[in-house]
């Protein structure tokens, strides 16, 4: 791989050895670049192996680099306080976390929720007193869970005093269970934290007109809607107005995942469009149809060949909604020519 460029995920701590020409690494998924322009990702999966390489980006770790390592990680940073989650309607069928537990051979039984070692990641500091998780991130949280499941009722306040101390990070999690928004916030909730955005999960018409009016009234200052997996037609116009911050719509990821067709994409597109709300197509999913002929589409293309069809509409740099984007001016000029190679 000398002259190519890896792009590493990382979810665990790994180890960097800087005196020779390999890098060991010990973890699930990385993702092979041809070039720093390429958007085709390769990923590999192994428990642990060498690579030889001269040039690496590095996206997210959790790992402590050595002196002459010179890095800038992205924006994001992740934080699943518990693991598990109970299947409540039928977006849940083919849950991507039971599929990731089943393959990896965690352990852990997925409908079951346990409280991670990692919980109280968002206060962690490291050595020098500063935080785990650095100012300005936007945290991807319980993504391996629902933020309100009533497994978590006992831990959750725990994580709304995090979020609260952590005002410099902006905290995003999704939700099937919106309708038990009142019993799952702070006692100081108000009309919301400024740096939380929810996003209300719908699969279909169903769950989206019984979720959806129920996530309109509620007291949050960031909303966002999460189509996915979208497994039929769905009409959101009722529901989207200036207080819908962003739609994102995925289709359904797993070998036995149900087809997702491109009409329905662009029908929600025009919704959001006709609303001025801002539309995101982030995946493909498995099995997808356009123009009456069905895909099989790879799981390492999924991302891309949405992306390629580039129809989203009011998105900024990043995957940033423009209506929200001001909250990271600073930060996304502060990256947007970062260097992160360095030499082993």
């Amino acid at each position: 791989m000398y002259g190519h460029y890896i792009i590493l995920f990382f979810k665990r701590t790994e180890k960097l050895y800087k005196n020779c020409a390999y890098l060991q690494l010990d973890f699930r998924t990385c993702v092979c670049y041809d070039s720093i322009n390429d958007d085709r990702r390769i990923p590999i999966f192994y428990s642990s192996f060498f690579l030889p390489c001269r040039n690496l980006i590095l996206l997210y770790s959790g790992c402590n680099m050595s002196n002459n390592v010179k890095t800038k990680t992205s924006i994001y940073a992740d934080w699943n306080p518990w693991h598990g989650c109970t299947k409540i309607s039928p977006g849940c069928k083919y849950c991507y976390v039971y599929r990731q537990d089943e393959r990896y051979g965690s352990g852990k039984c997925s409908q079951e929720c346990s409280k991670n070692a990692n919980f109280d990641l968002p206060i962690k500091r490291k050595r020098n007193g500063s935080y785990k998780i650095p100012s300005g991130k936007i945290v991807f949280t319980c993504f391996t869970s629902d933020f309100f499941l009533p497994d978590a009722d006992d831990w959750r306040e725990d994580c709304w005093q995090m979020i609260k101390e952590r005002s410099d990070c902006y905290f995003y999690f999704f939700t099937k269970r919106i309708d038990r928004f009142y019993d799952c916030i702070p006692s100081d909730w108000g009309d919301g934290y400024n740096n939380v955005l929810i996003g209300c999960t719908v699969e279909n018409q169903d769950r989206a007109d019984y979720r959806l009016p129920i996530f309109k009234e509620l007291p949050i200052k960031h909303k966002s809607i999460i189509v996915a997996p979208l497994i039929e037609a769905v009409d959101l116009s009722p529901y989207l107005d200036s207080t819908i911050e962003e739609v994102s719509v995925s289709g359904e990821s797993g070998n036995y995942a149900r087809p997702c067709d491109y009409d329905w994409i662009l029908n929600i597109r025009r919704q959001c469009v006709k609303a001025d709300v801002s539309f995101r197509f982030h995946q493909t999913g498995a099995y997808f149809i356009k123009y009456g002929k069905m895909y099989r589409i790879k799981r390492g293309y999924q991302l891309s060949q949405a992306k390629k069809a580039n129809i989203d509409y009011k998105i900024g740099k990043y995957y940033i909604p423009e209506s929200v984007a001001h909250y990271y001016e600073e930060l996304l000029h502060e990256i947007e020519d970062m260097q992160m190679t360095f030499d082993l």
